[in-house]
């Protein structure tokens, strides 16, 4: 197997300004090289901004925003 691969993860998060955090924190212990992408689904809550925030600190690689949960 290549060592070149990386592998990519997909949080779905809708309404989860209370552990969104955390559960990047233990997707991102995973000791694989690792592409974190967080969809923050239509939140109504402050999830939006928690993603936008680690966006920023890069601890995820990209958020994304739904402006209604599909």
């Amino acid at each position: 197997m290549p060592d070149c691969l990386r592998l990519s993860v997909i949080i779905a998060a809708y309404n989860e300004e209370r552990t969104i955090e955390q559960v990047v924190e233990r997707v991102r212990a995973v000791p694989l090289d690792l592409e974190i992408i967080a969809v923050n689904d239509g939140s109504s809550d402050g999830t939006g901004v928690v993603i936008d925030r680690l966006r920023a600190e890069g601890r995820i690689d990209v958020g994304l925003h739904h402006a209604r949960n599909r």
